[in-house]
């Protein structure tokens, strides 16, 4: 299940995802992606993830094509939980990919949309 937030302006889109995420609602989300990459050239995206979420398997494939198709288009990616488990993934996403991703702790959600609403960061496709 998730819910996409009524913070979400422009190229910055937040969503916060509980329990199961199925292949459908993973759909929803990677077309709302798109939309906004097709508008505004690029995205900043905002995961918050109260509860460690399980994915609906069939869902990995669609995730997976997403990220190589479109990695060029994300500026930035902030994750944020109250998870080790998410911290360490994120943490280790960060370093295989070229995606500026950043864990924040639940406390730390203000912050997290600060970072991504930043101005004074030039998105790569603007560098």
């Amino acid at each position: 299940m998730y819910e996409k937030l009524d913070r979400s302006e422009g190229r910055v889109v937040g969503y916060e995802v509980r329990d199961e995420l199925t292949e459908e609602e993973l759909e929803e989300i990677l077309l709302d992606l798109e939309e906004v990459i097709i508008e505004e050239g690029s995205v900043r995206i905002l995961v918050h993830v109260p509860s460690f979420p399980s994915p609906d398997l069939d869902a990995l494939d669609e995730d997976i094509g997403f990220w190589l198709e479109h990695g060029d288009d994300i500026d930035r990616y902030a994750i944020v939980g109250d998870s080790k488990l998410v911290e360490w993934v994120t943490e280790l996403e960060d370093r295989l990919t070229d995606i500026d991703l950043q864990y924040f702790e639940e406390e730390d959600l203000d912050e997290a949309w600060a970072w991504l609403e930043d101005s004074q960061f030039a998105p790569k496709n603007e560098a």
